[in-house]
C-alpha cells in the first residue's frame, strides 16, 4: 500500500522533469516569437539581440541536459529489463 502512495505522489525527480518541459516550452515559445517578429520586418537594437542570444543559448542548453536525461532513462530502463530475463 506505500509503494502505491509513492506512485501516485509526485516525486522530486518528477517535480523536475515537469519544471524542465515548461521551461523548454518556454524557450520554444520565446524563439519562435523571435522569429515571427523577425520575419514581420522589425528590427532588433543591440540590446534585444543580446538578449535573444542568451535566450537561445539556454534554451540549447536545456534542450541538451533534457536530451541527455531522456538517453540515461532509455538505458536504464534498457538494463532493467535485460537483467529480468
Amino acid at each position: 500500500m506505500e509503494r502505491v502512495a509513492r506512485v501516485t505522489d509526485p516525486t522530486t525527480a518528477e517535480r523536475m522533469v515537469r519544471s524542465a518541459a515548461t521551461s523548454i516550452e518556454r524557450g520554444e515559445r520565446m524563439i519562435n516569437g523571435v522569429i515571427a517578429v523577425a520575419r514581420r520586418g522589425q528590427s532588433f537594437t543591440n540590446e534585444q539581440l543580446i538578449a535573444v542570444q542568451a535566450g537561445v543559448y539556454r534554451y540549447a542548453q536545456e534542450l541538451d541536459l533534457a536530451s541527455k536525461l531522456v538517453d540515461k532513462l532509455a538505458n536504464a530502463v534498457r538494463q532493467t529489463i535485460q537483467s529480468q530475463q
